[in-house]
């Protein structure tokens, strides 16, 4: 950025905080916006202290006459884009700007034409314009940006430190009860409810309603439906680094229920005044009394009969209080599963009626819904959120209950590529169902971890856990799963190049489809059709498949949350095919899920890497193999970026040709192609990056700065890396790569374009 650049930056960004008067003089937009001094002019913040513009203007005062000179070339793309601006002196919605004057206001302040990347990472500010004021200053002041033919491109999603420190000094000039009790719902997430923060703060709802107005007030939050919510990313995470980090670490463990908890009166207020010990023995299941008959037939598969079960508890005068909240939460699971409506109806009234309570299942499974129909949807944030919730007040329910609200939470995490936690939460609850007199729906955490480590790309684990969730019997069972654990054996055995075992197991998906019982619902069962249609006939196939049966999957939403890289396969597919409008469907969806998830980056690097196929674009693909939390996706980002530079680079094609086309091992070879398998899968994540970094031709000194290392520490890596692969140069590891990324392929193109199928080197990752 040219320092005349920066000069124009630094005098728009004061203009689009304040309005000229139409007689040539500045007045205050907003009370103590703009004081004139002596023919000169100082800004200051809208909260009455000196802006923290200071750092990058270096004074507060500049001369007037050198705005004003400005103002014949700026005044008319100002006018619009910053109308209004200064109507309020809070973080108040009359201050944020509509996403047209948002995008010309950052035009405005760079004074040039700015790329989708960068609108798309402005949008953190949710329309704040003295956070895009400070967020340009900042891309400025840190080099995030560059200035490319009349276009500022973004160099990185990196929230510049100005912007974290500006929404750390707005929150010092709150009371510090309002500061607490800002900390403490930033740790429970962009969205979050009164009761969780009230609980984690040990005072009652009641008592925070002055710093609850104090904090919506000042902009912080605001009220939507059933929540409240952070309006910006960049104030979430400006008040989560206001927390020293072994207090947030410990704030945070006590959000996910992994440290102890006071239980307090008021999150106990059922509808029922107490809740009896033992639930009754007419309305237990065969299964030792551990669930309900309504609970054991909807986990069979027999929704409706569970629900009609659970409809006669509840007309029953004589059931319990417990049996009546297990008969609720019953009807809410059923109607989940059938996938009606009825369970979101039922839901929202049961926590209008009471809100959420310690040990409620029925308000805990409620919650759950909501969070599952909220993630469904992409509205990833407040999904997490309510699963969130659900788990911290289920500590005291049945284990049969709380299995449930883990393994929701547990999916959506997994999504995310947090494996850690996601896989935390899957071994309480097997715990749980093993503290039990009897266990039962052991089957149900073995299919969860099954889907868990395919997406961690661990295949071996996969298996064995899929393996023991089909072959459980009787009352470790759990039949609405199965089809999901069939699902994970399949795309394993795609991924490991065995087309007939990948087909047979998926015959038994459609098996346990046809059935006439209720099933967990998935993405993954279409989409693994999909692949192996492209496996053995080509994507033409695909194409055909896509629209005669699952014309719905490119839009999807779903399908791209389970899985980044379906969004870049299925681009691929579009490309190969020359099927446009699928290309343009796709791109739209995954463009507006990334657009209203900003903060999660699996999700938006997802969307850049469909995009980098899109326009053929090395450098992003090199940054989704730097940064993507999903192994998958950077293998097939790999595999992309090799052709993409065999292309750009003819003197080189005929090598890469002849390692990113080796033949399929023979079967005399598959001992040793598993045992180069298993070394590769061997790799830490950081490994594994710069060894496909390095497979494309990228230097050290280019690969480090893809991952934020020095040379040298990317030269200590990969000597590693030979170590354990057992090569020495980097043809080896050129080959070996491209063998274990081509994987996620799928299937490759010919010189001439031409569909080759089944093409498909190596074995697993």
């Amino acid at each position: 950025m040219t320092k005349v650049l920066w000069k124009q930056l630094k005098i728009q960004a004061m203009i689009s905080l304040c309005c000229l008067e139409s007689s040539g003089g500045i007045i205050a937009g907003s009370a103590g916006l703009v004081a004139t001094v002596s023919g000169k002019f100082s800004v200051r913040s809208v909260f009455g202290s000196r802006s923290t513009f200071e750092c990058a203007l270096q004074s507060h005062e500049h001369n007037l006459s050198e705005v004003m000179a400005m103002r014949p070339t700026i005044e008319k793309q100002k006018q619009e884009a910053v109308s209004g601006v200064g109507s309020s002196t809070k973080w108040s919605a009359q201050g944020v700007l509509n996403e047209e004057d948002k995008n010309q206001l950052l035009r405005d302040m760079l004074r040039a034409d700015v790329d989708d990347e960068l609108l798309d990472f402005a949008a953190g500010a949710s329309g704040n314009p003295l956070l895009l004021a400070e967020l340009a200053l900042g891309l400025v002041e840190e080099g995030i940006i560059k200035e490319r033919e009349g276009t500022v491109r973004l160099l990185g999603r990196k929230v510049p430190r100005r912007v974290l420190v500006f929404v750390k000094n707005r929150l010092r000039d709150l009371s510090p009860n309002c500061q607490q009790f800002l900390k403490v719902a930033a740790v429970l997430g962009k969205s979050f409810m009164l009761e969780d923060v009230s609980r984690m703060l040990d005072q009652s709802s009641a008592t925070l309603l002055p710093v609850l107005d104090e904090a919506m007030a000042s902009g912080f939050i605001i009220a939507t439906e059933h929540q409240f919510s952070f309006p910006s990313d960049f104030l979430l995470q400006g008040v989560m680094e206001s927390i020293p980090v072994p207090a947030r670490s410990a704030l945070q463990r006590e959000a996910l229920g992994e440290s102890g908890r006071r239980a307090q009166a008021y999150d106990q207020k059922f509808w029922v005044t107490e809740r009896p010990a033992e639930p009754s023995d007419r309305f237990k299941e065969e299964t030792d009394g551990a669930c309900s008959r309504a609970h054991s037939l909807i986990m069979n598969g027999k929704a409706t009969a569970g629900i009609r079960a659970a409809e006669r508890v509840l007309s029953d005068p004589s059931a319990s209080a417990f049996d009546r909240l297990d008969a609720e939460a019953s009807v809410i699971l059923g109607h989940c599963l059938l996938g009606r409506e009825e369970a979101e109806e039922n839901a929202v009234r049961i926590l209008r009626e009471r809100g959420t309570g310690q040990g409620d299942v029925a308000a805990l499974m409620a919650l759950t819904s909501l969070s599952n129909a909220r993630w469904r949807t992409g509205e990833l944030a407040e999904g997490l959120s309510l699963g969130r919730t659900a788990v911290r007040h289920s500590d005291g329910v049945d284990p049969v209950w709380r299995l449930h609200f883990r393994l929701a939470l547990a999916g959506k995490l997994a999504n995310l590529r947090e494996f850690d936690k996601a896989e935390s939460l899957i071994n309480d609850a097997e715990v749980g169902l093993h503290e039990l007199t009897t266990p039962v729906w052991t089957a149900a955490p073995a299919a969860m971890r099954a889907r868990l480590f395919l997406q961690a790309g661990r295949f071996g684990d996969a298996r064995r856990q899929a393996d023991l969730a089909t072959a459980a019997a009787e009352g470790e069972a759990v039949p609405v799963l199965r089809p999901l654990a069939y699902s994970v054996l399949s795309t394993v055995s795609l991924y490991m190049g065995d087309l007939p075992t990948a087909t047979e197991y998926f015959k038994r998906v459609q098996g346990e489809l046809a059935r006439d019982e209720v099933v967990f619902h998935s993405a993954q069962y279409a989409w693994t059709e999909l692949r192996i249609a492209v496996k053995r006939e080509g994507p033409q196939a695909a194409v055909d498949l896509l629209a005669e049966r699952y014309s719905h999957l490119p839009t999807q939403r779903s399908l791209y949350i389970e899985d980044p890289g379906a969004a870049a396969f299925l681009v691929r597919l579009a490309l190969d095919v020359g099927d446009t409008n699928l290309l343009h469907r796709v791109l739209e969806t995954v463009d507006g899920l990334a657009g209203d998830n900003p903060g999660i980056s699996v999700i938006s690097l997802g969307a850049m890497h469909a995009y980098a196929l899109a326009n053929s674009d090395p450098a992003a693909l090199a940054r989704v193999i730097a940064q993507s939390p999903d192994p998958i996706s950077v293998a097939l980002a790999t595999e992309e970026l090799a052709k993409l530079y065999a292309a750009a680079a003819p003197g080189k094609r005929r090598q890469a040709d002849s390692i990113y086309s080796a033949p399929q091992p023979t079967s005399s070879d598959d001992v040793g192609s598993q045992q180069s398998a298993m070394c590769w899968a061997g790799l830490s994540d950081m490994e594994r990056r710069i060894a496909y970094l390095v497979s494309v031709g990228m230097t050290n000194r280019q690969i480090a700065n893809r991952v934020h290392l020095s040379a040298h520490t990317v030269n200590y890596h990969l000597r590693k890396v030979y170590k354990k692969l057992g090569i020495n140069t980097r043809v080896e590891l050129a080959r070996g790569a491209a063998l274990y990324s081509s994987r996620a392929a799928i299937y490759s193109l010919d010189d001439e374009g031409n569909q080759s199928a089944g093409h498909l080197g190596g074995e697993a990752f």
